[in-house]
């Protein structure tokens, strides 16, 4: 079935929307339709520019590897483009540079998304090569060794970066054996023991068209439409069903995990609770609470633990709302002799915003932030393509960006500390420190269960 929607691209031309100006905006039209195979495309004109992208999303990602097998994911989907049964990993890289084409895959927990463009003449030429790439790949074992090799030399060098080590470290802690307890890439000893059959059987039972939505965008005319939607029906459904995510594990109470390292000179501090699905009605209202408390210049913790005790120079609240309840938290770092400081006065400030909420000016702020933000979420048509991926994704109606404006403004200071009370856990943490053993230990006992494990026992 086939229908149009038209969706309000709001426009603005200053940096944010006074708080009484009436929004401007213009109408962009996009048509959706369902392939025989149970595939959705999302097709999105643009006049503008000579060009042709397709952003493939598959219902599947890094939640999806099995228990013993985290990165299969990854990959898996790194690994379409290293061979097909018709070409060579070398011939595939060549054909698609002298077409200028890009060619890119993205694995998140709960999706993966494929992705090419390149200019509009070469479009025959793309579709052909993207099908092919996607349907067919080889998996060959000179190319998984290959693979292998990179993906383990960047997971040991990942220590050498504290920020990205932490945050590599922060899922486990989190989730634990949930599907959500592990980054992307996967670990060394998953890693090593990834087999051909492995990424077959993946790709097998994940990519299929009842799982994908795909988002055309740029210049194409009808007969190029039908030769797409012919390539794109001739993929079979596979038809399986897959088993749906756990609930969030339960907690109780504060516990640290300290990777030691001694030879940093500062520590990381990773602060972690419970966040919230996407498709919570109080969406809105919660990402005014994570600005307030944390996300800009201005929020709670930056003017508390940067501005006032000059504890950091960074510090910032972020939320992560996936299918089911994903995570939410807090990130910083400090200099070795600050550390229990740091953890305790931003324990204490996040503490009081739970407990005392947001004020009539904070709110009153963050309503224009969000609305001068707003327009830049999806100013391209590709953008766009990428929002309306994301909310079909997670079972959102596209009328979240049309209502967003008057949405925004009927938050309220109530609405949002209604929220807060509901989503934000200041009792129940997890907190991850990297840092020297012997500089953080003494400070960190006081607040809550400590397990200390070295650096080298995640490598």
């Amino acid at each position: 079935m086939k229908f149009a929607l038209i969706l309000l691209l709001f426009m603005t031309s200053g940096s944010a929307f006074s708080a009484t100006e009436p929004a401007a905006f213009k109408v962009r039209s996009y048509e959706t339709q369902e392939l025989k195979n149970g595939m959705t495309v999302l097709w999105l004109p643009d006049p503008s520019l000579p060009y042709i992208s397709m952003r493939l999303m598959l219902k599947s990602g890094s939640g999806e590897d099995p228990t013993g097998k985290e990165g299969l994911a990854s990959f898996t989907a790194a690994m379409l483009e290293k061979g097909t049964a018709k070409r060579s990993a070398t011939q595939i890289s060549e054909d698609l540079e002298q077409i200028g084409c890009d060619f890119d895959t993205n694995v998140e927990p709960d999706y993966t998304m494929v992705s090419t463009s390149a200019l509009t003449f070469h479009r025959d030429n793309v579709l052909k090569q993207f099908a092919e790439i996607l349907f067919n790949p080889s998996f060959t074992n000179a190319e998984i060794e290959r693979r292998r090799k990179n993906v383990l030399a960047g997971l040991q060098k990942l220590a050498d970066s504290p920020e990205s080590f932490s945050g590599y470290l922060l899922p486990h802690l989190l989730f634990g054996q949930h599907p959500y307890g592990h980054e992307a890439s996967g670990t060394p000893r998953s890693v090593k023991g990834l087999k051909r059959v492995d990424l077959q059987r993946f790709f097998n039972a994940n990519y299929s068209p009842d799982r994908a939505v795909l988002a055309v965008v740029g210049q194409y005319d009808d007969a190029w439409k039908q030769q797409l939607i012919k390539t794109f029906e001739a993929w079979k459904s596979k038809g399986i069903e897959h088993k749906a995510l756990p609930e969030f594990p339960q907690w109780k109470g504060k516990e640290i995990l300290l990777v030691d390292r001694g030879d940093l000179n500062q520590a990381q501090i990773q602060i972690g609770f419970k966040g919230a699905a996407r498709n919570m009605p109080e969406y809105l209202d919660l990402r005014a609470g994570i600005k307030i408390l944390g996300e800009s210049f201005g929020s709670r913790l930056f003017e508390e633990i940067r501005v006032t005790r000059g504890l950091t120079y960074h510090i910032h609240a972020w939320f992560d709302p996936r299918m089911v309840p994903g995570p939410m938290g807090i990130y910083t770092f400090t200099r070795a002799d600050k550390i229990g400081e740091t953890v305790q006065e931003t324990l204490r400030t996040y503490k009081l915003f739970v407990d005392e909420g947001v004020t009539d000016n904070e709110v009153k702020v963050v309503k224009a932030l969000m609305r001068g933000q707003f327009p830049r979420t999806f100013e391209t048509p590709e953008a766009l393509a990428r929002q309306l991926l994301l909310l079909n994704l997670y079972g959102v109606s596209p009328s979240y960006l049309t209502t967003y404006l008057a949405d925004v403004a009927a938050m309220s200071k109530e609405s949002i500390n209604k929220t807060i009370k509901k989503y934000f856990d200041s009792e129940n943490l997890r907190i991850l420190v990297y840092a020297p053993r012997d500089k953080a230990e003494a400070s960190l006992k006081p607040l809550g269960k400590l397990e200390i494990k070295n650096y080298k026992d995640f490598l």
